[in-house]
């Protein structure tokens, strides 16, 4: 899971992120959006934070310092000019990183982070 553009391995919250979690929907994603407005609204499933307002900027840091505090970041979302992106994508293609590893993804849909046990699309992706 990311938000602003840092991904999160949220493994260790299964109950929650994993298949048929109350916030599985957000497993794989960048969810800055939804997390800011509170959300659970397919539309609001994106690191676009364009348009919002104070009240929702500062839920979004108190998001992000949560996260922060209690997950491993395992990687950054990436614009195709490989340049770390902030949270204002409008849905081109971006990539995953980790360490030396690379993976394409399409919308900011995680596909597989090669580190530990990460949560992705609501699966459970191990590493090789």
């Amino acid at each position: 899971m990311a938000i602003k553009g840092n991904i999160y391995d949220v493994s260790q919250s299964r109950v929650f992120y994993g298949p048929g979690g109350p916030y599985a929907l957000f497993a794989g994603k960048d969810a800055s959006r939804a997390l800011a407005k509170m959300s659970f609204e397919e539309n609001d499933l994106t690191g676009d934070i364009s348009g919002l307002g104070p009240f929702e900027l500062d839920a979004l840091q108190d998001w992000e310092y949560k996260f922060m505090s209690k997950y491993v970041k395992v990687g950054t979302i990436l614009n195709k000019d490989g340049q770390g992106k902030e949270s204002t994508n409008t849905g081109e293609e971006a990539s995953a990183t980790v360490g030396e590893t690379s993976r394409s993804v399409e919308e900011e849909t995680i596909e597989t982070i090669e580190k530990k046990d990460v949560v992705a699309n609501g699966d459970a992706a191990k590493e090789e």
